[in-house]
């Protein structure tokens, strides 16, 4: 008898690694047990796992931070033992194989897990709607990932990528802090700019700010502002007389920061607006996207769209970019074949849409059927992706 025979029956344990957090949980289970940061302490610094090409010894170094990262999910967080578990890895398809086989190896190896399956981001969100076809709108941490899904499989050839994601916003509103927000000192109120000893705008306090302070502005508001800078030929706020959202005080280091309203409503923008290049907004993106796609296919990618991602919830982004590419669509009502997109409502919020999908894969009884189990990972010669996997005898080949 197999040794790992005996744990068949224990719920999978699912973990979607993000860019900035990491879902984890059990199969079969409608919410993930715990969303922390995809970061490990290294000489008492905080480190994201993605970043390990910025440390020295790269792979060695990014395997002592996976079995840190991973001890403190089995044994701390889901207090369950990694020799009698399964694992279904949700996995972006931009991640670099040297972080895949890392992962496998640590997991195999150190762990001692009985499978692992590495399941793409963007079809595991279909299948919490189990519908065949989408097109999934991932708006990530470092980038927005537009792919199409077809019978179960990434078309990555006609995939769309932007510098749109989580950390771009970040780094576009403390250029409006710096620039707009005002600070009270000795009961005088002075520009951020003006501090000779400015308070740390860290991630983190970016974050939270954007949580509590923005919101994507809707779509005939925006169609003001921009008419109003246009007439008065500005891209200063300042200048405009228009009557933004009242400011919002947020306090960093003891100190009262005033954030101006039009910081707050018109930080998100650089989804919807790019000065540079129109093309990488995020409605273009989208219909363009949809437009690269065969055209028997077409129309049902526009209306089976996924919005996937923490940043589909911030307040006013759904409604806001339906009626941005509602407005796009007249414009190109000569090629383009619908009049409008539909979009589904996932059945979890949008920061682990992906994470539900592997947990309902992984509840299957197809998942050995697609799992590299632990007597063969030492015989496989690559490490087979979901591109790569095929079914021979329940048995996973390259």
């Amino acid at each position: 008898m197999n040794f790992f025979e005996p744990f068949a029956d224990k719920p999978a344990i699912i973990i979607d690694i993000g860019q900035a957090y990491t879902k984890c949980g059990f199969a079969g289970e409608s919410a993930p047990h715990a969303i922390i940061p995809t970061q490990v302490t290294l000489n008492s610094q905080r480190f994201y796992l993605h970043n390990y090409k910025l440390l020295p010894h790269g792979i060695e170094t990014l395997k002592e931070m996976f079995i840190e990262f991973l001890y403190n999910v089995y044994y701390k967080i889901l207090n369950a033992n990694s020799r009698e578990r399964k694992v279904v890895i949700v996995e972006s398809i931009m991640t670099s194989s040297d972080f895949r086989k890392t992962l496998a190896d640590v997991l195999f190896n150190d762990f001692h897990a009985v499978s692992v399956l590495l399941i793409p981001t963007h079809l595991a969100c279909t299948y919490t709607l189990g519908i065949s076809r989408a097109l999934v709108v991932d708006m990530g941490y470092n980038d927005c990932q537009i792919m199409p899904i077809s019978d179960g499989y990434s078309l990555t050839n006609l995939c769309s990528f932007a510098k749109l994601g989580a950390k771009h916003l970040h780094d576009y509103l403390k250029i409006l802090i710096e620039k707009y927000a005002l600070v009270t000192v000795d009961g005088n109120r002075v520009l951020f700019s003006s501090l000779s000893n400015q308070p740390t705008l860290t991630e983190k306090i970016l974050e939270d700010i954007k949580l509590r302070c923005c919101f994507v502005t809707s779509f005939e508001r925006a169609q003001k502002i921009y008419k109003q800078m246009e007439i008065k030929q500005t891209d200063s706020f300042t200048d405009l007389e228009f009557q933004f959202a009242p400011e919002c005080d947020y306090t960093i280091e003891s100190m009262i920061v005033h954030i101006p309203g039009y910081v707050r409503e018109m930080a998100c923008e650089i989804f919807f607006k790019n000065e540079i290049d129109s093309d990488q907004c995020l409605q273009n993106l989208i219909i363009d996207t949809i437009c690269k796609t065969p055209i028997d296919l077409k129309k049902e990618f526009a209306s089976n769209v996924v919005l996937a991602g923490g940043g589909c919830m911030l307040d006013g982004f759904k409604p806001r970019l339906a009626k941005e590419i509602n407005a796009l669509i007249e414009t190109k009502s000569n090629v383009f074949p619908c009049q409008k997109l539909s979009y589904h409502k996932t059945p979890s919020h949008e920061n682990y849409t992906a994470w539900l999908g592997g947990a309902i894969f992984g509840s299957l009884d197809i998942l050995d059927n697609y799992s590299i189990q632990n007597t063969q990972h030492k015989e496989l010669e690559s490490l087979p992706d979901w591109f790569s996997i095929q079914i021979r005898n329940n048995l996973v080949q390259t």
